[in-house]
């Protein structure tokens, strides 16, 4: 199991956390974080804010899992998602 927390980098605030199986959707975030491009986060009652990344840490949780910690500077999003409830 791979946990992703999003920390909001000017408060050291808890963002979001997500869990995942497998890593590859944890390390595609990353890269294109790394690379400049602007992050869309949604925080859990569906809100758009935009993300640039500062930093992020890994660190193993227990012998089987994995925490991803990511850094962001996060503004609220002019345009927000629309989101479909199934």
């Amino acid at each position: 199991m791979y946990k992703l927390e999003i920390y909001n980098a000017l408060t050291n605030e808890l963002f979001r956390t997500k869990y995942f199986k497998k890593p590859d959707l944890i390390m595609s975030l990353i890269q294109s974080a790394q690379k400049g491009q602007t992050c869309y986060l949604f925080d859990e009652e569906g809100r758009t804010y935009t993300g640039n990344y500062v930093t992020h840490a890994t660190y193993p949780e227990t012998s089987d899992s994995r925490v991803y910690k990511m850094f962001f500077q996060i503004n609220f999003s002019e345009i927000q998602a629309r989101l479909v409830a199934n």
